[in-house]
């Protein structure tokens, strides 16, 4: 299996652009929802905004409960956001750098995968070798270098 992660650099410019948006994320919630607070920043009613998208207000209006619940489509959104003349921001934050994430993802895999084989050989009375913790290591650096942390 070829290696799926990225190079150094390419690494570096995703975090550099995670960070950015990380800022931003605490901003990034507003009580009741995006479309009701800038279609109420324009000056919009309900009616003015869903003749602009040829929709009944009763669709936007539902659209702005949906929104706050997290249950609004994309295409939807993007939509509304138009005919506001805005743009929608979409992003995946993750919640550590990319490096921790691989590396912690890939010692939960070494550390699961060599628990199992410990038990096998113990049930097999074969003796295991070395300090968990460095074996654990070895096992995560081979799993990152094939790409294989999943």
């Amino acid at each position: 299996m070829k290696n799926t992660f990225l190079d150094e650099t390419s690494l570096t410019q995703i975090d550099r652009r995670i960070e950015a948006l990380r800022s931003v994320k605490e901003k990034a919630n507003v009580r009741g929802g995006w479309i009701k607070y800038m279609r109420q920043a324009l000056g919009l009613t309900l009616q003015e905004l869903a003749s602009l998208v040829s929709l009944p207000a009763s669709n936007i209006s539902q659209a702005e409960k949906r929104e706050v619940e997290g249950k609004i489509s994309l295409e939807l959104l993007r939509k509304l956001a138009n005919a506001m003349d805005c743009d929608v921001v979409y992003s995946f934050v993750p919640k550590k750098d990319i490096r921790t994430f691989i590396n912690d993802k890939a010692m939960e895999k070494a550390r699961a995968t060599l628990l199992n084989a410990d038990l096998h050989m113990k049930l097999e009375d074969q003796k295991v070798t070395g300090p968990e913790d460095e074996r654990i290591a070895r096992l995560a650096k081979k799993f990152i270098e094939k790409g294989d942390i999943w």
